[in-house]
């Protein structure tokens, strides 16, 4: 009788560890907070900068037939613009995730340019 009743509690410990794994892995997950989500201001800004350079050298290359050097023309402001904002100090949360979006705008469409001139 004895080893049954050490039997039955060792099958109690092992239903309670078990029990208690996914509470434990829980606990040792990293959730992404708010705060994670945002865009790197960092990062966003040396895109930015990145991508002004390559404009300006896809401009000044000579690569780029008529219609898509007035795209790069009209797309050099823009990125200037996102970089100069990214540059400020402080900028709001919402401000960054907005820029965030027009910079990955800005990054296909010169993709699609930097296409071109291969």
């Amino acid at each position: 009788m004895k080893s049954l009743n050490s039997r039955m509690a060792v099958m109690v410990w092992v239903m309670v560890a078990c029990a208690m794994m996914p509470a434990v892995t829980l606990a040792q997950m990293q959730i992404p907070g708010v705060g994670s989500m945002l865009p790197d201001k960092a990062q966003l800004l040396e895109q930015a900068q990145k991508l002004v350079a390559d404009l300006t050298s896809m401009k000044s290359s000579g690569k780029l037939g008529t219609a898509d050097t007035a795209k790069v023309d009209s797309l050099l402001p823009k990125a200037t613009a996102v970089n100069t904002e990214l540059a400020k100090p402080q900028v709001e949360p919402s401000r960054l995730t907005q820029l965030a979006g027009q910079l990955g705008d800005l990054q296909k469409q010169v993709g699609a340019l930097k296409g071109v001139m291969k």
